[in-house]
């Protein structure tokens, strides 16, 4: 199987592929809307000449940020800006104003010395923790390229998608962005910045500036089965690696390699703004399993509540009982514990779904470490949301059974559980949102993050008023 890159492209074309591009062949992306893109990159065909790296700069250089002075000074004191404004050349790390590096790197093989040239941007990961999890959903990808996009109209730059990004691709820069309109000293830090593939590019017809430029044709672009299948197939005819392909649970880059990923691994420079080239486990492999939980919560209150009704013998209520029942739903203490217990960790692992808690020092105090750890408090926050979904199921499940009438809620009772209902719904959202089977529209994405996270705020506050008042009772007489 010993075909040129040109010769592939036209057979793929022939194939019905004709959306598989190379340098020179943008037409054909604009043509085929709804399509999962991939890129291959062949590290043999690489020389290192940087023209990659400078046409990025030249198609998106009006995309780079301008910043205002002088910078609002952080709170609490010691937060850091940061500000590549003034280093704005600097091409051998990912920077704000460098989305695409050349990484060399020289390894032995067979006994030799070799080296290679690795063009290093973002991945594009098919199921990506930065967009899934951005408390805004300033981060997104594109359910029609598989393009990963950060809009700097929304962004805050907390540089959460940083944190849970397995390579640590975004980079921010202060002084940015609607921070600086909002509460600029105690929330947000500017705007976060990455490759985007040249996405209003392509769109149009045209391909990214990384393959249009590149004098060797490292990079091929195409419809992600069946550039994953050449890949394969070129990995397997050269006895050579793959990287990106599992990887994070799948992505949309493949680098194709002539030595094993793990020896340029070692061999390569680490830091800041240099991503690795280790081995990632799928960071949201976990969302599934809790997903799965979220489905079984509601069977699992339904199930505890006719257990618990035919334990007590409540399937029959006598007539001496039902008149002796209270005139409102008396719920049974440990109930009303753990519904309290559920809420207050429901809305403190919310809250550090935001990046606030290295910023505020949570993280330093005693036993705290975990509070900075996004996936942590993001299971946390799911198995909450399980036993909170259980809990209502279990009490409707409880009325039923007893055979008394529907409980009449208090206005503010009323007011309540529809904020309640509210959360759960678009939180059951927000957890389809984070499996890779499911993808929505940027704009959707977004209004259900904002949605979810002012509906938590409004009956926080509310419940605690109602608390302080005294009228924190749901219902009032059974109907």
């Amino acid at each position: 199987m010993k075909r040129s890159r040109r010769m592939f492209l036209m057979g793929a074309g022939a194939a019905g592929l004709s959306t598989m591009a190379g340098h020179g062949s943008g037409d054909a992306l604009a043509a085929a809307g709804g399509t999962q893109y991939a890129t291959l990159l062949e590290l043999e065909k690489c020389i290192g000449c940087g023209a990659c790296v400078q046409g990025c700069r030249e198609r998106n250089g009006t995309r780079y940020p301008v910043v205002s002075r002088p910078m609002p000074e952080l709170f609490p004191p010691g937060t850091k800006t940061e500000d590549w404004s003034q280093r704005q050349g600097v091409d051998d790390r990912l920077t704000p104003y460098n989305w695409l590096y050349i990484e060399t790197v020289t390894v032995q093989k067979n006994g030799a010395n070799l080296d290679l040239h690795i063009p290093r941007r973002c991945m594009h990961c098919t199921n990506p923790p930065c967009a899934n999890l951005c408390p805004w959903g300033a981060c997104s990808r594109d359910p029609q390229t598989g393009t990963v996009n950060i809009s700097p109209s929304t962004c805050l730059g907390g540089a959460k998608c940083r944190t849970v990004c397995p390579w640590h691709v975004p980079q921010r820069q202060s002084g940015v962005g609607p921070y600086l309109h909002l509460m600029p000293r105690f929330a947000g830090n500017g705007v976060m910045y990455k490759c985007d593939r040249c996405a209003d590019s392509y769109a149009g017809g045209q391909l990214p500036a990384c393959i249009e430029v590149c004098p060797e044709q490292v990079q091929t672009i195409g419809p992600r089965a069946e550039l994953l299948a050449h890949a394969q197939a070129l990995a397997a005819e050269r006895g050579h690696y793959l990287y990106g392909v599992a990887e994070n649970g799948g992505t949309n880059t493949f680098y194709l390699s002539p030595v094993p990923f793990e020896d340029l691994a070692v061999a390569r420079e680490a830091g800041p703004g240099r991503p690795t080239l280790a081995d990632v486990p799928d960071s949201m492999a976990q969302a599934a399993n809790l997903g799965r939980m979220l489905v079984a919560a509601p069977l699992a209150g339904i199930a505890a509540g006719m257990a618990r009704s035919v334990k007590s013998g409540s399937a029959a209520l006598d007539e001496k009982q039902a008149a002796a029942k209270p005139a409102s739903l008396a719920l049974p203490g440990w109930i009303k514990r753990v519904w309290v217990a559920v809420a207050l960790i429901l809305g403190f692992t919310g809250m550090m779904q935001m990046p606030i808690a290295a910023r505020y020092g949570l993280t330093r105090l005693p036993g705290m470490g975990w509070t900075g750890n996004f996936y942590t408090t993001l299971n946390i926050h799911y198995v909450a949301g399980a036993v909170l979904i259980a809990l209502c199921c279990l009490l409707i499940a409880l009325r039923l059974k007893a055979g008394g009438g529907f409980p009449r809620f208090v206005f503010w009772g009323a007011v309540r559980a529809s904020l309640v209902v509210g959360l759960v719904l678009t939180g059951i959202f927000r957890v389809l949102k984070n499996l890779p089977a499911f993808s929505f529209a940027p704009e959707l994405v977004m209004g259900m993050d904002l949605a979810h996270l002012g509906l938590a705020a409004v009956l926080g506050a509310l419940s605690l008023a109602l608390w302080v008042s005294g009228r924190k009772a749901w219902t009032g007489p059974a109907r």
